[in-house]
């Protein structure tokens, strides 16, 4: 079984569509939530991933995009965003999103858009974080999204008990083998990268081996950003796609 892992598309459909094509033939989607917002095509988003073996959570932007979220809690951009999100997607994409979860258990590995302890809203940025996110669930592996950076956590077991944390930043083509530590790892943002790499991130997953892989691939930039003008949304927004910021 082959399982593509994607998380926070926000309604970039070239870069979702440049995805798809990079990772070949898989069995299942798995996507960490934030399928909306930021981005100018929410609805062909869902509706190409709903047409797929495909499994999803709610992110904080599915939220805020269905009115689940007070928007004030966003900045500027991203509440204007979700406002125009909420104003053009159909009842059937509506409906979708509302029905999501926002953590879950797919196959054998713990799913949450921010962290295991607060599903929606914490961003797991650092080992500190991370060490008490491992007492939040019961699996080898979460996978988490929301930061836009791909991250690993890695909690190495010792001989007598004591362990470390370890933390790494994959880079495109690199094998991550949980071998028999427990890990937490951050496949990055399909839609709206934020470390540096404006191409699109995500991960490949063989539930037999347990090995994860890690990707980046190139899409039309300026496709998303004339969609992005076109339709009105911050232009800010798209400015930042082609500096992965």
């Amino acid at each position: 079984m082959r399982v593509l892992i994607i998380a926070d598309v926000h309604g970039n459909l070239p870069a979702l569509e440049a995805v798809l094509a990079d990772a070949g033939p898989v069995d299942e989607v798995w996507s960490l939530g934030d399928l909306v917002g930021y981005g100018p095509h929410p609805n062909e988003v869902v509706q190409l991933l709903r047409s797929l073996p495909f499994r999803s959570l709610a992110g904080n932007h599915d939220w805020g995009a269905t009115g689940q979220a007070d928007l004030a809690v966003f900045n500027a951009d991203a509440r204007a965003a979700c406002q125009w999100t909420d104003e053009v997607l159909t009842h059937e994409t509506r409906e979708y999103l509302l029905g999501l979860e926002v953590s879950s258990v797919f196959g054998s590995v713990h799913v949450a858009h921010g962290s295991p302890r607060e599903p929606l809203w914490e961003y797991l940025t650092n080992v500190r974080l991370a060490e008490i996110n491992f007492g939040y669930f019961g699996t080898q592996v979460c996978l988490v999204g929301h930061t836009h950076v791909p991250i690993m956590f890695r909690w190495r077991q010792g001989v007598h008990g004591a362990g470390a944390f370890l933390t790494a930043v994959p880079n495109a083509g690199d094998a991550i083998d949980p071998e028999d530590d427990r890990l937490i790892f951050n496949p990055g943002s399909v839609g709206q990268p934020r470390d540096g790499d404006p191409r699109a991130a995500y991960a490949r997953y063989e539930p037999a081996t347990g090995r994860f892989t890690f990707h980046r691939v190139a899409y039309d930039i300026a496709a998303t950003q004339a969609a992005m003008g076109a339709a009105g949304l911050p232009e800010r927004l798209a400015f930042r796609l082609q500096y992965g910021s």
